[in-house]
């Protein structure tokens, strides 16, 4: 009986794999008459109707014989540009040192580069400064080199001086970046472009002028410069970059000029040495956190130019005590009478209460012109008091979430439950106790007073 079974069971499986065999037979079958088709359309006509229009794009920059090689016969082409560049290998190897060679990372874009002294690279033409060696202490760039290369000096931790000619015109970004020794540096008046993060990190750097022919000061050029105790900038300069002069801590002085347009973001955050910023009326922008962090600022002065702050541009700055603008003129005050004698007096920015202002109060886009409101809906941009209570007035309209942020004495606040929590004068959201706590969470007490109230709205911001 046990064989029997045995001899059924061994029948019953032969079955299966044969059923298992033809259903494979089967479906292979199957997915080749499917499949089928699309491959050979795909090999046979796409690729290479895709491979000739590549082949046409590629034609002026490799030719026709070398654009077919690649395309159709990709083998052959793949084999000479690996001999090439073992050849090209081989040709960097007699020509720099094994040191230079390595660290040196733009040779493959500088075929015809040469070193001199065993530690600089320069083009094929010698006016373009390419490398210097990271152990070099002094250095004197030649005359007749017009371009000092991206990255060229950086990393150059023992460098300490560097004389540059008077033929140099352009100096590529990062081109001293922490270079941490640095101290001694002469832009020459021929230079006429300067790239990013220039200087970064060159914390030993203390003083430095650059040419009066620069027109942008690059986004974070001194970024942490610890040491840089002053600073003019070049009279053509209308913009300075993002983050410009980031954590300068010991700069105290900053001359600026009277064509400088716009400051960009957190240009002068953690400056916490700088005591006076005199912004020139040219400035018609400048973006959020300008000022950050400067512990020390006392005085700024606004250009009147500004409507829009772009956000908060002054948390952190406990020490502010004087904030002014030029004055209107005669004829200004006269154009806008009817607004000048409604509020002179209590948005005039440079006058206050303490009589050292500790608020400033602005409107967004139309609301305020050169300090006079042209409509009722007037701003809190920030304060800077030092009390510890606080009475938003009643002619305030809109308050931003950054106003308080510098008010780190502020206990208790009064306000009218109507003041929306924008500067944006369409907006409708109320600021609430949710708001106050998440924004000025040093506040601990609340309250809003109806009398407070601003009782008079234009008709074009009726509700």
């Amino acid at each position: 009986m046990k064989k029997k079974i045995i001899e059924l069971k061994d029948s019953f499986g032969k079955k299966i794999e044969e059923m298992g065999s033809i259903y494979t037979f089967f479906i292979t079958i199957i997915g080749a008459i499917l499949v089928g088709p699309f491959v050979i359309l795909y090999y046979l006509i796409l690729m290479p109707i895709y491979n000739f229009f590549r082949m046409l794009f590629e034609v002026n920059e490799f030719g026709w014989k070398k654009a077919y090689r690649k395309n159709f016969n990709s083998e052959a082409y793949d084999e000479e540009e690996r001999k090439k560049k073992q050849e090209k290998n081989k040709l960097m190897e007699e020509k720099f040192p094994q040191g230079l060679r390595k660290q040196f990372k733009g040779w493959n874009d500088w075929p015809e580069a040469y070193v001199e002294d065993g530690v600089a690279v320069y083009g094929a033409d010698g006016r373009t400064l390419l490398y210097v060696d990271e152990k070099v202490e002094e250095f004197v760039v030649p005359d007749g080199v017009i371009n000092i290369y991206h990255s060229c000096f950086a990393h150059c931790s023992q460098l300490k001086k560097v004389v540059l000619p008077l033929s140099l015109k352009r100096i590529g970004k990062r081109a001293f970046f922490e270079c941490v020794s640095l101290q001694d540096i002469v832009i020459p008046d021929s230079v006429s472009e300067i790239g990013e993060e220039l200087f970064e990190d060159c914390s030993s750097l203390e003083h430095i002028s650059l040419p009066d022919q620069i027109i942008e000061l690059p986004d974070r050029l001194f970024a942490n410069c610890r040491n840089l105790r002053d600073f003019v900038i070049p009279e053509n300069v209308k913009t300075i970059g993002t983050e410009a002069f980031k954590r300068c801590y010991n700069i105290d002085q900053i001359v600026t000029n009277e064509k400088l347009e716009i400051i960009g973001e957190k240009a002068f955050e953690d400056c916490y040495s700088l005591k006076e910023f005199i912004m020139p009326d040219s400035v018609k922008f400048f973006q959020k956190g300008m000022f950050d962090g400067c512990h020390s600022l006392e005085h700024l002065h606004f250009s009147v130019q500004i409507k829009d702050f772009g956000g908060s541009c002054c948390q952190e700055c406990w020490s502010i005590n004087r904030i002014t603008m030029t004055p209107l003129t005669e004829k200004e005050k006269s154009y806008y009478k009817e607004y000048w004698e409604k509020y002179a007096d209590k948005v005039d920015i440079s006058t206050s209460e303490n009589p050292i202002p500790d608020s400033k109060f602005w409107a967004m886009g139309d609301s305020l012109y050169y300090g006079i409101p042209r409509l009722s809906t007037v701003c809190l941009v920030f304060c800077f008091t030092k009390k510890k209570e606080y009475t938003i007035p009643s002619f305030v309209t809109n308050i931003k979430q950054e106003a308080f942020s510098s008010c780190k004495d502020l206990r208790s606040l009064r306000l009218s439950p109507y003041v929306k929590n924008s500067c944006d004068p369409w907006e409708h959201n109320n600021v609430t106790y949710s708001f106050i706590y998440t924004y000025w969470p040093q506040i601990d007490n609340v309250y809003f007073d109806e009398s407070l109230k601003n009782t008079y709205v234009p008709v074009g911001f009726r509700e």
